[in-house]
């Protein structure tokens, strides 16, 4: 079974303009923006659709549009999963959130998603191509297993360097990593020029949270933190791929 039709990632901003030129500074190209029911924006990086709201919380997630959403969260329901909110709207359920593994938010949202706007297909930002959607779990067998369930299907494991492993369920890549190393989500970028890209997103005026440079002293790998405090992974190719 899986979750939806259409997913989009979901960030809980404090400031839209705010974060908003963040997201241009990265390259990110804006879809739709509006203010009602409260300050939001789309935007896509070539591959994903993002969604940016001031809506009063902070959070990174998933939401996975059906039409017939309803009908699968009554199906989950009874596999055992606890949703941890439940919204109506005109008298019929509009959005179910649980929490899987790693505390990774996701909401099943009833909405036909016919119309909705596509990504090109090609990355278009400056942090080169999206890999995964990396969660930290405290274990990756269960974590696996709970994703399988729902349409994710493992293309990749290893222990090295610790143990960790690619999901996809068609829409969405989950990289789910066994470690402390990190805590949280990440948005993981891969590019063949990273560090140039690293060396311009700098030279651009951003801050990089940790720099991981080479033997060479040449910074290829590096974190960003976003200002409502997202990290962004952003690994030479090859890193932690499969």
């Amino acid at each position: 079974m899986k979750l939806g039709d259409v997913v989009q990632i979901n960030i809980g901003v404090a400031d839209l303009e705010q974060s908003l030129a963040f997201y241009r500074q990265l390259g990110f190209q804006k879809i739709d923006q509006s203010s009602l029911p409260y300050p939001w924006a789309q935007l896509t990086d070539g591959q994903n659709l993002f969604l940016l709201n001031q809506d009063g919380n902070e959070y990174l997630g998933l939401g996975y549009f059906a039409a017939d959403a309803a009908r699968r969260v009554a199906a989950m329901k009874k596999m055992g999963v606890a949703f941890a909110q439940e919204r109506e709207q005109d008298g019929r359920l509009f959005m179910a959130i649980f929490v899987g593994p790693g505390d990774l938010g996701v909401g099943l949202i009833n909405h036909d998603p016919a119309g909705m706007a596509e990504p090109p297909g090609e990355p278009v930002t400056h942090c080169g191509r999206f890999g995964e959607l990396a969660v930290a779990v405290p274990d990756l067998a269960a974590a696996g297993d709970f994703w399988n369930r729902f349409g994710f299907a493992t293309t990749y494991q290893s222990q090295e360097p610790y143990p960790w492993g690619i999901f996809s369920d068609g829409l969405m890549v989950l990289g789910l990593h066994q470690t402390t190393e990190w805590q949280g989500l990440a948005l993981t970028y891969f590019a063949g020029d990273m560090a140039q890209r690293i060396a311009r997103l700098k030279e651009a005026g951003l801050v990089f949270a940790q720099e991981m440079a080479g033997e060479d002293g040449v910074v290829a790998n590096a974190i960003l933190r976003g200002p409502d405090g997202e990290q962004f992974f952003l690994f030479q190719e090859g890193m932690l791929e499969s």
